[in-house]
């Protein structure tokens, strides 16, 4: 399992080097492993496949106008996930039309799933590092799958995104009052279920309490 996570790791650093120099071939490659990624992330924001494929489009013109600014000691999916959530919210606070119901279904690309160890920031890590994280961020991403459908949504968006309350209420079309009352809600839900190992995981991934 270390040696995969590892290879990988070196494998995506050495397309981001060749990138940088030129190399579309390289930059191809990296297109095909985050374009579902990334629209994934934006369906979870926006619910229009339209304006999904829009951004996937935006968010690689950034990142290739943009990969001199790249910081190589950081992770590249958490720059290129920060740079696609900042389209979808410009997107989202520029839309005139409401957005679709919370219980909308999401439809991706493919079976690809957006994972939490891709989307929270952190410094360099060792690869005995990675491997810890990822199983923390595994056991979050589960506790946040079993929530009610209509706290699901709203949490994700709020702890792993990190989006405002009013960008939520945008997105799900609700009052933020009702956002915050759903995050409470959900809070009290996961605590009642998961007590210690709750606060234990989320402590470790980001500030939920």
């Amino acid at each position: 399992m270390t040696g995969s996570r590892g290879e990988f790791a070196v494998n995506e650093a050495q397309l981001v080097l060749l990138s940088r120099q030129g190399d579309q071939i390289a930059f191809n490659k990296l297109v095909e492993l985050y374009k579902d990624k990334i629209f994934n992330m934006a369906h979870r924001i926006l619910r229009s496949k339209t304006e999904c494929e829009d951004v996937v489009q935006e968010t690689f013109l950034k990142v290739y106008l943009n990969l001199n600014r790249f910081d190589e000691n950081k992770r590249f999916s958490t720059w290129i996930f920060h740079i696609g959530k900042n389209i979808c919210l410009d997107l989202l606070r520029r839309r005139k039309a409401p957005s679709l119901p919370l219980d909308q279904p999401i439809v991706a690309h493919s079976d690809q799933n957006l994972s939490l160890h891709d989307v929270i920031p952190n410094t360099a890590m060792s690869p005995e590092g990675e491997v810890i994280e990822r199983e923390f961020s595994d056991k979050m991403a589960e506790m946040i799958e079993k929530l009610p459908d209509k706290y699901k949504s709203v949490v994700y968006q709020r702890y792993v995104l990190e989006m405002s309350m009013e960008d939520i209420g945008r997105a799900n079309n609700i009052p933020v009052n009702t956002v915050k009352s759903r995050i409470h809600r959900s809070k009290d839900f996961m605590k009642k279920r998961w007590g210690k190992t709750l606060l234990i995981y989320s402590s470790l991934m980001f500030s939920f309490f």
